[in-house]
């Protein structure tokens, strides 16, 4: 389950904007922090369309009780981290979505202020920062539209079973090849190695396409032992 927190928003347009986002990628848990009024014959309506359901069930908490019993908080910033504060140390969408395959439990996904975004007392209370690299002329993304990056990146690793493998998928299969072939006893197994290592280094195998190749290489190699 994931869940959306968007914490004071400002404008009734960017909570409809949000919850139409959240709809497109199957996702209908929204939390407001301290919102901005958002009356039923309003923007935050006719920005949401359909996924109005969305905004008129959204829960209002305080940020604390959003975030807790979450085993994955992440906060989204704009601003990234620099030498006086660490706090803004980011991952991309693409590296979130990477990483959650080895999660475990509930998402919360949390969102700030559309003028100043999460302040750096909110972010230390997240466990992940995610930022979206955008040109230095103009970096920072409108929550929707950042919102929607993240989502897509979520929810391509959720729903495509074929997603390219990551370069920990990689290297797993590396080793265990590796393994096997000094198991084997050959002349040059160190070369093999290197063979192994530059065909799917050039590969662009799925993830279930390496755990495939590493299930067999595992195998032969018990059965070797």
């Amino acid at each position: 389950m994931i869940r959306v927190v968007f914490v004071e928003p400002e404008t009734p347009g960017n909570v409809g904007s949000l919850a139409r986002a959240m709809a497109n990628f199957g996702l209908d848990e929204l939390v407001l922090v301290n919102p901005c009024e958002l009356r039923d014959d309003g923007e935050a309506r006719a920005l949401a369309v359909h996924a109005w359901p969305i905004v008129a069930n959204a829960k209002r908490m305080s940020f604390e009780e959003a975030i807790s019993g979450f085993d994955n908080v992440i906060g989204a910033t704009a601003r990234t981290a620099s030498d006086t504060n660490t706090t803004r140390a980011y991952m991309t969408p693409r590296e979130l979505a990477d990483v959650s395959r080895d999660f475990r439990g509930d998402l919360c996904l949390v969102f700030g202020r559309e003028s100043r975004g999460l302040t750096s007392e909110e972010l230390r209370k997240c466990d992940l920062v995610v930022h979206i690299p955008c040109s230095p002329d103009y970096p920072t993304l409108n929550i929707t539209h950042a919102a929607v990056v993240i989502f897509y990146e979520l929810f391509a690793e959720k729903s495509n079973p074929h997603r390219l493998g990551s370069p920990k998928q990689k290297q797993e299969t590396i080793q265990i090849f590796e393994k096997l072939a000094y198991s084997l006893e050959l002349r040059n197994p160190e070369n093999a190695v290197k063979q192994f290592r530059n065909v799917i280094s050039r590969a662009f195998i799925s993830g279930s396409e390496a755990r495939g190749i590493s299930g067999v290489l595992s195998r032969a190699l018990r059965d070797i032992k």
